[in-house]
């Protein structure tokens, strides 16, 4: 018997947001992605944010003192710990979904920038770009999956919970003040049964005491 998970969340954007797509615009040096069903409204795609919960969810973990593995490449992947177990990794395709999130109600405007150099510290010169930036009032999305449990359902909203909360910004262009957000809410179902934000942190504290000072 299997059990569903469905994760509905919302951030409030605080600034614009950019992420760089494979889509060409006329003078525009870095264009957003769109939906291609619906082209007038910006996205954050699902690969960018199963990346960032994940990298949220990791830091998260290593502030708890529980030993995660590293998922910046892929030799650096345990494939054995909470994360992976959640997310995936090389072996084992991860039993969530995630779908693009949607800039609803975006403005699109440019912006310009200039190429710096980190060891300068200065401008380059004749270094100018353009970036496409969309301005809406949320993000919001749905995530879901199928487990073998209820419990390792929970365990993976319960991680997915806490890298929405670690992060404070999303996309491209974060230094220089991009993509800077805060959750607003977070609606979790197992088995269509509502489950409280409590139940989530509380995994997070069983987990910390189950595999912290583990080897990995």
């Amino acid at each position: 018997m299997t059990s569903r998970l469905a994760v509905d969340f919302r951030f409030c954007l605080v600034s614009g947001v950019h992420v760089t797509g494979e889509r060409a615009e006329l003078w525009t040096d870095k264009a957003l992605v769109l939906d291609w069903r619906e082209v007038r409204h910006p996205v954050v795609p699902a690969t960018t944010l199963k990346g960032w919960l994940r990298d949220g969810a990791e830091r998260a973990l290593r502030s708890l003192g529980v030993q995660v593995c590293d998922a910046s490449s892929a030799s650096t992947i345990c494939g054995r710990c909470s994360v992976c177990e959640a997310f995936g990794h090389p072996g084992r395709k991860s039993p969530l979904r995630f779908r693009d999130a949607r800039l609803s109600d975006a403005l699109r405007d440019m912006k310009m920038s200039a190429s710096l150099s980190r060891h300068r510290k200065t401008a380059y010169e004749e270094r100018l770009f353009s970036t496409e930036v969309a301005w809406a009032p949320v993000l919001e999305g749905t995530i879901d999956g199928i487990f073998s449990s209820p419990d390792k359902a929970l365990r993976a909203a319960a991680l997915l919970w806490l890298g929405a909360k670690m992060g404070f910004a999303i996309g491209a262009a974060r230094s220089r003040g991009l993509g800077w957000l805060g959750l607003e809410s977070f609606q979790t179902k197992v088995d269509n049964e509502k489950r409280k934000e409590a139940e989530l942190a509380q995994q997070i504290q069983e987990m910390t005491r189950e595999v912290r000072g583990m080897s990995i």
